[in-house]
């Protein structure tokens, strides 16, 4: 009887304090999907947003805002005395940052974000190539609502490995992580008025230090990810291969239903040296040259060119984040469960991650080619 009793207290209680939250109303509340955050001259943030309402009378569904404030709070306390609505966060799911305000490093933005608890962790970040606000400003007949096409832009982009998943939960992680850098998509605008991925960006800290283009990104998802089911267009080179027609002056290899696996492993503690092993099979659909398919020797030949030419695009990438002090690879996390007691900080493995020898074993297979086998 003593425990019917408690039961039915606690119930009680429960529906008591559930009774007392706050009602909100959806016609009086403006949804908040996509923020844009640019550094003005006076060291402020310019925060653009695109708040959809929910209103029968309303003739757009979409509204943009502009506010500019010192504080992330301020910018959305600003916003609210230009709206009839009160903004909420709840639904944001892209947060766009300007190149010029991520230059700055140490902005602790995406810190701030995360004492919102209506914010979600698993909220996309993307780097305008310029200002955000020009990419939250395109207006075009194929993008009726500029906050759910970017959101779609960068899922199904993430999802199909065309770009590195980059979620607030994400970057902070890397971020506060010895021996490992986030990276961030780049969002460019088009001249047709659209919006294309056109890179990556890399990162000391917070502080945005280098780019890569989209094509480079593949090979960096090679390294840090698994691809299943991806596809790409491989230029090779090989005095044996020629281009079957003049208008191409080099051969490409068109690839799909890619598989990958990527392992790191560090095999020198003293000399700093990695070995970075990838396995990769695909079915090959086009070569642009004179070449017999259905002949083992040539289809060697290709496995061999392209395994040849792809490792040569990794060891350019990996070269180029040692120069920028952006370990994106994760291989400091390596070193430092790797080595017992290491007490690595960032700025020694920034000396470190410089001078380390990276070892790159790329081995391709064609599993088929095209639809005749």
């Amino acid at each position: 009887m003593r425990k019917k009793r408690c039961f039915w207290f606690w119930t009680f209680s429960f529906l008591v304090l559930c009774g007392c939250a706050e009602p909100r109303i959806l016609e009086e509340v403006g949804l908040i999907t996509t923020y844009g955050l640019d550094l003005k001259k006076n060291g402020s943030i310019l925060g653009t947003m695109v708040e959809l309402t929910i209103d029968p009378t309303t003739p757009k569904d979409v509204v943009i805002l502009e506010t500019e404030a010192f504080s992330i709070r301020g910018i959305r306390n600003n916003a609210n005395k230009k709206t009839s609505k009160r903004l909420a966060s709840g639904q944001l799911r892209v947060i766009v940052y300007g190149e010029d305000l991520l230059k700055q490093g140490n902005t602790g933005i995406a810190e701030t974000l995360t004492n919102d608890p209506s914010i979600s962790d698993m909220t996309y970040l993307a780097l305008a190539d310029g200002k955000a606000r020009d990419i939250l400003h395109v207006k075009a007949k194929h993008i009726p609502d500029i906050g759910i096409h970017l959101f779609r832009l960068i899922d199904q982009n993430t999802k199909g490995k065309i770009m590195p998943s980059a979620t607030l939960q994400e970057v902070l992680h890397n971020n506060f992580s010895v021996g490992r850098e986030p990276v961030l998509p780049i969002l460019k605008k088009e001249d047709n008025e659209g919006i294309v991925f056109s890179g990556v960006g890399l990162f000391k800290g917070s502080k945005l230090v280098g780019k890569i283009s989209a094509d480079q990104s593949f090979y960096l998802n090679l390294i840090i990810d698994k691809y299943k089911g991806g596809n790409k267009d491989i230029e090779i080179n090989s005095s044996k291969l020629k281009p079957r027609n003049r208008r191409l002056n080099k051969t490409v290899a068109s690839i799909d239903s890619l598989v990958s696996s990527s392992d790191i492993k560090l095999i020198n503690k003293e000399k700093l040296e990695f070995d970075i092993d990838i396995k990769l099979t695909g079915r090959l659909l086009e070569v642009t040259s004179n070449i017999d398919l259905g002949n083992l020797e040539s289809i060697k030949l290709i496995e061999k060119t392209i395994t040849k030419s792809m490792t040569k695009e990794i060891e350019k990438l990996i070269s180029y984040c040692q120069t920028t002090d952006s370990d994106v690879f994760g291989l400091g996390e390596i070193y430092r469960s790797s080595v017992r007691h290491s007490k690595l900080t960032d700025e020694k493995w920034y000396k470190m991650f410089k001078e380390a020898k990276i070892n790159v074993n790329l081995d391709f297979n064609v599993n088929r080619t095209g639809l005749n086998e």
